[in-house]
């Protein structure tokens, strides 16, 4: 009988597990403009990976993340990213659609270790293609708290 109830538990554990890992995963491949223009934030400013950030662009912004491929593969190289690293953290400040595409601007606070925090407004366009949204510009300001 103990035995049985363990397994059962055991299994509810899984299933729980399982529910969450869906949750987490349908709300992470969100396919909407917004949904995009997150995960290339996440990509390109948090975890500083252009080669992700492709999956998430087209036209000019594919354009300008290969050509920073380009630069940043010999200083990376042997070295370790994650020391240099600063804490990023970004919220949405507005979308505005406009026909097919939607402009989103983001807040984006950068804190470097040892150093005043940075800001930057950051816009990012997305487009509908086929039945996809993708990045097709972005650019970056200065900014203040």
């Amino acid at each position: 009988m103990l035995h049985e109830t363990k397994v059962i538990h055991g299994r509810v554990r899984i299933v729980a597990a399982l529910c969450i890992a869906a949750v987490i995963w349908g709300c992470s491949r969100d396919p909407s403009a917004q949904g995009v223009a997150d995960r290339f934030m996440q990509a390109y400013y948090v975890q500083i990976d252009q080669a992700q950030a492709l999956e998430f662009a087209s036209g000019l912004a594919h354009e300008r993340l290969r050509q920073e491929l380009q630069q940043v593969a010999p200083l990376r190289r042997g070295s370790n990213l994650e020391q240099a690293r600063p804490k990023l953290s970004y919220t949405l400040a507005r979308a505005q659609p406009e026909g097919r595409q939607v402009l989103l601007v983001y807040d984006l606070t950068i804190t470097p270790s040892q150093v005043k925090p940075m800001f930057k407004k950051i816009l990012i366009i997305t487009e509908q293609l086929g039945d996809q949204w993708k990045v097709i510009n972005f650019t970056e300001t200065d900014s203040s708290p």
